[in-house]
């Protein structure tokens, strides 16, 4: 059997992939990370007595808003690149739509409160340890996520990666948010979003390497 047979007789029993095989696939291994993420995040912090109360705070549903728009942007990435022919297209740009959303808010909120309270208002109480915390729990969502793109053969693993990384930042993120006490909008633009970019830089660098078949 000559070499173009064969490769013509493969080509025929090939089986495409089903156009929502990588939505399914994230979707699974998303709820396995986001399972043991909420089960560490308990684990570390507790169960807030104060729950029910907090949902009626718009704090919160900021945060919320926040992170469900940076992980909707993400997952819709992951699962273009996920295919090997798989184009970015416009959705890099929209990670960074719900970012300008809240910058806007964020200063506004700084230009109305005096100049010696502003920094106060950016740093608040946690800014030290919030990204930190935020990619601590998004390791679970990111290996995840890893793993069910290592799945279906993205090409470009390093966006891929990236993609990935900011999905479980921003997931994280949205768990965090029940523990946080942190309120303003300045806070939330800049060490909730240091903390979503954490992972996404580790998933630049390792893309690559972990992502490659």
């Amino acid at each position: 059997m000559q070499t173009t047979d064969l490769i013509d007789r493969l080509a025929v029993e090939l089986r495409p992939t089903a156009q929502r095989a990588a939505w399914k696939s994230l979707i699974v291994a998303l709820s396995v990370g986001l399972v043991v993420a909420l089960g560490a995040a308990w684990v570390s912090f507790g169960w807030r007595k104060d729950f029910v109360s907090i949902l009626l705070t718009s704090s919160l549903w900021m945060k919320w808003a926040y992170a469900l728009g940076v992980s909707a942007a993400a997952f819709s990435l992951c699962a273009r690149l996920a295919r090997p022919e798989g184009a970015p297209g416009a959705l890099p740009f929209l990670l960074g739509v719900p970012f300008l959303v809240l910058g806007a808010i964020a200063l506004i909120e700084v230009a109305g409160v005096p100049v010696d309270e502003q920094r106060a208002l950016w740093l608040g109480r946690t800014a030290l340890t919030c990204p930190s915390i935020i990619g601590a729990l998004a390791i679970p969502i990111f290996v995840a996520a890893l793993w069910a793109l290592r799945t279906l053969a993205p090409t470009r693993q390093r966006l891929a990666g990236f993609s990935a990384g900011c999905l479980a930042g921003a997931a994280a993120a949205g768990l965090y948010a029940i523990h946080c006490d942190e309120t303003a909008a300045a806070f939330v633009v800049s060490w909730y979003t240091a903390g979503i970019l954490l992972p996404g830089l580790v998933g630049v660098l390792i893309g690559p390497r972990v992502l490659h078949l």
